[in-house]
């Protein structure tokens, strides 16, 4: 019964859980949290640029194709950082772990009520 239960939820959620994951007030403020807000969001996303900037004036390779794609890298970790301090400093945590625990609700809540 427990098999068939869990198949049938998992049915369920593929069908209906990106509607479950908007109505939930937890994944929706994880989704708010990246929107760029206040001044210190378009400073941390600024930040990248600064770093590509710099990192082109001072990068000790001469080829400037080569140059670019290493600036293009360097720019991209540095936003990755950014995005990743970000979600540290408002304390959400990873969107894997909140559509996780959203989940994990709505299969006690079919397990008891039948039904999403």
């Amino acid at each position: 019964m427990d098999d068939r239960s869990r198949e049938r939820f998992e049915e369920l959620w593929r069908e209906q859980g990106y509607r479950l994951l908007r109505e939930d007030e937890e994944y929706r403020r994880l989704a708010d949290s990246y929107k760029l807000k206040t001044g210190s969001d378009f400073m941390l996303f600024a930040i990248p640029l600064l770093v590509g900037v710099v990192f082109m004036d001072k990068a000790p390779i001469e080829r400037e194709l080569l140059r670019w794609l290493a600036c293009a890298a360097v720019v991209v970790v540095a936003f990755v950082v950014c995005a990743w301090l970000k979600s540290v400093v408002s304390g959400s945590g990873s969107a894997a772990d909140v559509e996780r625990r959203v989940k994990e609700r709505c299969y006690k809540r079919f397990v008891e009520t039948g039904r999403l």
